[in-house]
């Protein structure tokens, strides 16, 4: 019996190619976007899940006060992570991890060879044993056994030795600290939040040996015992704050562990975390939510075609009644049509998500392998998706046309098709609903992101290269390299810096008097005297900070931004200059001048305080020389500039960035949700578009008689055009009303995330809402001009 199903089904499908090709299309592109999108949610939800003990690890956040925002870390104090261990005995180990000068990029020399890396770690010997890393060189036990010591993922040993064994080399650190590489460990997988390239012993920094509960930069990481209670071990590690922590210097109020399993998607909004495999649980909720709505429009699609063909249809399953079949053969009919229709649609849409896997990965930055489409539980799915479909796309037709009566043999019953039209009609209304959703939202997300690039910042990151100057051996090199740029014609400016903005610069505060136990946390920068000429910052008051100090000079000269200004009570920035105040640097701070609010960080944060500061005996490092250029020819540029560098720095690397790339960078996720968003809105709004044509396809056959009787007393093409097209458009309308305060709420909600954002426009509604009405004229208006052009005589001589 199934075997003849089959057959009958196989042959309705051929019968009816518009139908078939329709449907295949559709549901094709549907199961396209499922099984892309369900392998990069399976991807995303295993991170971190390999560790044998991941389910015992925690990562130690810590909650923040009012001073900081309550705002969650990552980092805490290093401190923290030997007192838990000490303290609790649920907890079996902890490892330290911190990137090397705090995120900033590293010289390295390996033989003859210069490197820049950012993926040097310093962590506890524990961190082995934790993240369970397979060692091909040396091992785990003894690999921070001899003082200087460090090991090196094989990735980065191929980078610095080739095929050449690593075990026993030296490798310089910015020219200062030499380190023997005593083991190799196999890669980290790319599903790890943990991301280390090159690990040395925390116990060889002071990193390490200076414990403190100040200074909050070190991600902890705990082992703790099976079956222990961590709520628990949560509040005893809270109560080792009041024990170490004065009153007055609290500015974290308790530990938060948190679940390895859980850091990738649930750490968007957890600062001063170092790794850069940080996802979003939003994103995979969107991501879910956009391949189901494209798949449930593909099955609306074979729902309304099926429906819409019961007229047809309507004699051969009388003839099936009165041959003998009862209503459970005739649902097993409709349900083998669907299944061996939605089969062929899973294949070919399988066949096309390896075809687009790599434009898949750059619309939405996620990695995939090939593998990620053969895991078993993308094969499961992929079989539920396939049942889902089939019960889901073919109950109702399956239903309404098994319930047909033998009569209409005989003319003798008409089908009643007004609940069929309103299924229908309010299945195209979800529709274009959510086509007109996601065109407001495709359009309010490209609008702040174009607001986003081309807001003023307060400063100008075009035209300026940032190059790494950390591994300067001495100040001769850096005087060298400063008097080479003075005089290149190219170059309009330069100064150097702790960091770039929004990179690594210093978190201190601000007080207004001495007795001020709070103060206003602020971002620091250790810089020199040109560094307004160079970001092009707006001066209000004063004058840029001195570019030399005498010897013996003791004061902090400062350049404030107006949030510190406001604090500090001033009433004008030239109240301010030369006024004498407050910092963690130095009790004697002098304000050389005050500079406009500019947006050191991303837009998603408000604009706090900021100084730029230059002292003798500064406690950070200038890291950076920001170059501002002048010329046309970039790469001629950028060589003499390398050239210059290898000259005078021979032993570094040459490593640079743009600052615009930069500041770019830090809205990337944005972008790929711009690009994802509108992918898959236009690819929602083609299935639906699919499902349209077909249906005015069937209408106008439905009405083909009558569409000759109308011609041969006079109606015009155009008349009748408008009379097929009428009863599509109403549904379109209504779409866009129950569509627009949807999308209004949604697309007001994603935008909060951003402190500087732009409001939505009623126009953006009704272009979205014009724009699913053009979609739906020009769908329609093909069928129904070829249905108003057909001979009178061809449609009236038939029955």
């Amino acid at each position: 019996m199934i075997k003849n199903f089959i057959k009958i089904a196989w042959r309705n499908l051929v019968a009816n190619k518009l139908f078939t090709s329709l449907n295949i299309v559709g549901l094709a592109i549907g199961m396209c976007v499922c099984i892309t999108l369900f392998a990069c949610i399976s991807y995303e939800l295993s991170f971190d899940r390999m560790y044998k003990n991941s389910k015992n690890i925690y990562r130690v956040n810590m909650q923040t006060t009012a001073k900081y925002n309550y705002k969650v870390w990552a980092g805490i104090p290093n401190s923290v992570g030997p007192a838990i261990v000490q303290s609790i005995p649920q907890v079996k180990s902890m490892t330290r991890l911190i990137k090397h000068d705090f995120g900033a990029s590293v010289s390295l020399k390996a033989g003859e060879k210069n490197f820049a890396e950012k993926g040097l770690y310093l962590a506890d010997s524990t961190v082995f044993n934790i993240f369970d890393m397979k060692f091909v060189e040396g091992n785990a036990r003894n690999a921070f056994a001899q003082p200087k010591s460090i090991v090196l993922s094989q990735s980065a040993k191929q980078r610095l030795y080739g095929s050449e064994p690593a075990f026993g080399k030296i490798i310089y650190i910015n020219n200062r600290d030499t380190l023997h590489v005593s083991g190799v460990y196999t890669d980290l997988p790319v599903n790890s939040t943990i991301d280390c390239d090159m690990i040395y012993n925390i116990m060889d920094s002071w990193m390490g040996k200076n414990v403190y509960w100040s200074n909050a930069s070190y991600e902890t990481y705990c082992l703790l015992q099976p079956g222990s209670n961590v709520a628990k071990v949560q509040a005893y590690a809270t109560e080792l704050i009041d024990k170490n922590v004065a009153k007055d210097n609290k500015y974290f109020t308790n530990f938060i562990f948190q679940p390895m399993a859980d850091i990738h998607l649930y750490s968007a909004d957890i600062r001063e975390g170092y790794s850069g495999r940080i996802g979003s649980i939003g994103t995979v909720k969107a991501l879910m939510f956009l391949s189901l709505l494209v798949l449930i429009i593909a099955c609306i699609n074979y729902m309304n075609l099926a429906t819409a063909r019961s007229q047809k249809r309507a004699k051969g399953v009388g003839v099936n009644k009165v041959l003998g079949a009862d209503k459970s053969h005739l649902l097993m009919l409709f349900y083998t049509e669907t299944a061996l229709l939605s089969l062929v649609a899973i294949i070919i849409g399988y066949w096309l998500a390896f075809a687009v896997k790599p434009i898949f990965q750059n619309i939405t930055g996620i990695e995939l392998s090939t593998s990620a489409f053969l895991e078993p539980s993308i094969l499961l799915g992929l079989f539920s998706t396939w049942i889902f479909v089939t019960f889901l796309a073919g109950s109702y037709p399956a239903f309404s046309m098994s319930r047909i009566s033998p009569l209409v043999l005989m003319n003798k019953l008409k089908l009643k098709h007004s609940f069929a039209d309103l299924i229908r009609r309010a299945l195209v209304i979800f529709q274009f609903a959510s086509s007109i959703i996601l065109i407001i939202s495709v359009i309010v997300i490209l609008q702040q992101i174009r607001y986003i690039r081309s807001r003023d910042l307060g400063y100008n990151p075009n035209g300026v290269v940032a190059v790494n100057i950390k591994s300067a051996q001495n100040k001769q090199q850096l005087t060298a390299l400063m008097n080479e740029l003075r005089v290149m014609p190219s170059v309009e400016s330069f100064s150097s810096v702790q960091s770039i903005p929004g990179d690594v610069e210093g978190g201190r505060s601000v007080r207004k008097l001495s007795t001020d136990k709070e103060g206003m946390p602020v971002k620091t920068c250790h810089t020199d005297g040109l560094i307004v000429k160079t970001m092009q910052l707006k001066l209000l008051a004063g004058n840029s900070i001195p570019q030399r100090l005498a010897d013996g000079d003791t004061a902090c000269y400062v350049l404030i931004n107006e949030a510190v200004m406001k604090y500090l009570g001033f009433k004008s920035p030239q109240d301010a200059v030369g006024k004498q105040i407050i910092t963690e640097m130095s009790d004697k701070s002098i304000v050389s001048g005050v500079v406009k609010d500019f947006n050191y960080e991303s837009l998603k944060t408000e604009i706090g305080g900021y100084v730029y500061y230059e002292m003798n005996k500064a406690p950070e490092s200038l890291r950076t020389m920001l170059i501002r250029y002048k010329t046309k020819d970039l790469p001629r540029f950028m060589q003499q500039l390398q050239v210059s560098f290898k000259t005078d720095m021979p032993n570094s690397s040459f490593d640079y960035e743009f600052l615009d790339s930069h500041i770019q960078s830090l809205y990337i996720s944005e972008q790929h949700t711009a690009q994802t968003a509108t992918v898959f809105s236009l690819l929602a709004i083609l299935v639906a578009c699919l499902g349209l044509f077909g249906l005015a396809a069937f209408i106008a056959e439905q009405r083909t008689k009558e569409i000759g009787i109308r011609k041969v007393l006079g109606a015009s093409v155009s008349g009748i055009t408008r009379l097929l097209t009428k009863d599509f458009l109403r549904p379109v309308l209504i779409s866009f009303l129950i569509a627009s305060p949807i999308a209004w709420y949604l697309m007001n909600k994603w935008l909060q995330d951003f402190a500087y954002r732009i409001n939505i426009q009623w126009w953006v509604l009704v272009l979205a809402g014009m724009a699913a009405l053009f979609i739906a004229v020009i769908t329609i208006s093909f069928q129904s001009i070829k249905a108003a052009i057909v001979n009178p005589v061809n449609s009236l001589k038939n029955e």
